[in-house]
């Protein structure tokens, strides 16, 4: 595969599939490209994006949900030589605004579900050109990319693998996310790699769930599926119901997903089997219990009428962004849907590790790629080195310099360690961020500086801790502890207000402007001062202890 063949995939793939289908949305008759449509569609609409003035090294966002249109767009930018920002939908204004001012953009296009944000967005980018990439037809505010399309081809332009591809942005809940700088060669490496490790299958069908604004989307599920000639139906739901549906009329082999949809999905298949008869609960529980020991060909054929309802062909899931539960592995392990699970970070573009057919450990997140090196510091850190390194952190050389040392090893700060059989093990986090069952990163930090700002609270502190009921469990949470001021204690006295439901109510309050998906699911009343360093740094190794002791949870 060489650098051309990145900006040019679809020319190259629309040579040898042709009419095949390349992209689909559940539920649309309309929105569907084969590999050769979707081949004239972005080269015209690259085109016309040139005629508006798009020059090499300008940056176009994608606001829009995944969807074939938002891999048009994509596309499109690219052969123009754009460096593309995919946006998260998910994202408060407060932080899609900071991504519009530190990207810098030219363009942005926006689905029909995000011109209302957009319209409050924009009216202090003048120059910046807004197009919609809805269909002609459809209803919309602003221009469709479909009109803008021209006949008049421009060439391609063809990149170095040293150009930046795409800028996609950190988690920052408040606004202050880091804009990852990931190159032709970085996207070019894990192509690659994902192909001969995990995507090796003749015949790949799968659908997508997760939003391509995060890289593991956009190089295991899209990128990747597409340099296999596979076909990809997106189904923009977490509903387990939605999802079954898309996979039996898509007979789906393969997914890329989240540790939350796994565990939504091991819920609802848990849940039908308790709706069965007594005798066939009890069979499915005494043959789950003895697959282990079978082959995986044989767990899929004891579970045939399962598979069958999933479309009959899923070979595997490949699952990312967050740790795994063990339980949650194991289910799908022996009812033959062996579960893949990788780890890596946006700044590596983004899988380090990852466990595959050949090579799959349960409860690790499995070897590196190949090309990739890692290994565990002095402190326990986990550091890696390779292609797959980001080049930087946009507009910010010295914090990519404390990210990435002289010798070239990106320091990830997670803790972890390496067996004898160089599988790669996550045992903790020498940074405070939370990682949710999304895959969303939380820094707790910026949470803090917004939650406890507010004359009822003395101080307060947020911290993760793996949740134990519902969806939730082993997944790790929101936590956020509140002390209260002295005045909160006498105005609750006063008025016969109840503390806790006070203290309750302000928390909310402060955090309506927070990201909904980032907010604290549980809150905790502390009637003592918080654990302090001698430098006043609160400890939280401390609060933590406090929370598993039986803290008062509001």
């Amino acid at each position: 595969m060489s650098t051309e063949s990145i900006t040019q995939l679809l020319q190259v793939k629309a040579r040898c599939l042709g009419p095949k289908l390349a992209l689909s949305l559940h539920g649309s008759q309309t929105e569907q490209y084969t590999y050769e449509g979707l081949d004239e569609s972005s080269s015209r609409l690259a085109s016309g994006l040139m005629n508006l003035g798009l020059k090499p090294g300008d940056r176009v966002a994608l606001l829009c949900e995944s969807r074939p249109r938002w891999a048009l767009a994509f596309f499109a930018a690219i052969q123009a030589g754009a460096i593309v920002v995919p946006m998260d939908t998910r994202q408060s204004e407060k932080e899609l605004a900071f991504i519009m001012a530190d990207a810098k953009l030219k363009f942005l296009l926006v689905s029909s579900s995000q011109e209302k944000i957009c319209q409050s967005l924009t009216r202090d980018h003048n120059d910046m050109q807004v197009l919609s990439v809805e269909a002609l037809g459809v209803q919309t505010e602003f221009e469709s990319i479909d009109k803008i399309a021209s006949d008049d081809l421009w060439p391609s332009v063809v990149p170095s693998e040293q150009d930046v591809a795409v800028i996609t942005y950190t988690s920052g809940t408040m606004g202050n996310s880091k804009g990852v700088e990931t190159t032709f060669g970085n996207l070019l490496f894990q192509i690659r790699a994902i192909r001969s490790v995990i995507l090796n299958i003749e015949s790949i069908k799968t659908v997508s769930i997760l939003p391509l604004s995060h890289l593991f989307e956009l190089t295991a599920g899209f990128l990747g599926v597409l340099y296999a000639g596979g076909s990809i139906c997106y189904c923009n739901t977490l509903l387990p119901g939605e999802i079954v549906a898309a996979m039996r009329q898509r007979k789906v082999t393969c997914m890329t997903t989240v540790p939350l949809f796994l565990k939504l999905f091991a819920g609802a298949i848990r849940t039908e089997i308790s709706k069965q008869s007594t005798w066939k609960r009890l069979l499915f529980n005494v043959i789950s219990h003895v697959s282990f020991v079978l082959p995986m060909a044989s767990r899929r054929r004891l579970f045939s009428q399962l598979h069958g309802r999933m479309g009959g062909c899923l070979e595997f899931f490949v699952c990312g962004g967050a740790p795994l539960d063990l339980a949650t592995a194991q289910f799908f392990e022996r009812i033959g849907l062996p579960v893949y699970q990788g780890y890596g970070l946006a700044e590596t573009s983004p899988v380090i590790t990852t466990n595959g057919p050949t090579a799959n450990r349960t409860g690790s997140v499995g070897k590196p790629l190949p090309g990739v090196e890692i290994k565990i510091s002095t402190n326990g850190e986990i550091l890696s080195r390779g292609p797959h390194v980001m080049q930087g952190y946009l507009g910010n050389k010295a914090l990519t310099a404390r990210v990435i040392d002289t010798t070239g090893w990106l320091h990830t700060g997670d803790i972890g360690y390496i067996d004898r059989d160089g599988f790669l093990y996550i045992s903790g986090r020498e940074k405070n961020v939370i990682v949710l069952g999304s895959g969303k990163k939380v820094q707790p930090e910026e949470l803090e500086a917004v939650l406890f700002e507010n004359p009822w609270i003395e101080e307060g502190c947020v911290v993760g801790a793996i949740g134990e009921h519902g969806l939730l469990e082993g997944s790790e949470e929101v936590c956020a502890i509140v002390v209260a001021t002295e005045a909160a204690v006498m105005h609750c006295a006063e008025h016969a207000k109840n503390l806790r439901e006070f203290i309750r109510q302000v928390v909310e309050q402060q955090a309506q402007s927070i990201a909904p998906g980032n907010r604290p699911t549980r809150i905790y009343l502390c009637k003592e001062p918080l654990p302090r360093t001698s430098t006043r740094k609160i400890r939280r190794p401390q609060v933590c202890e406090w929370l598993s002791n039986g803290g008062a949870l509001i």
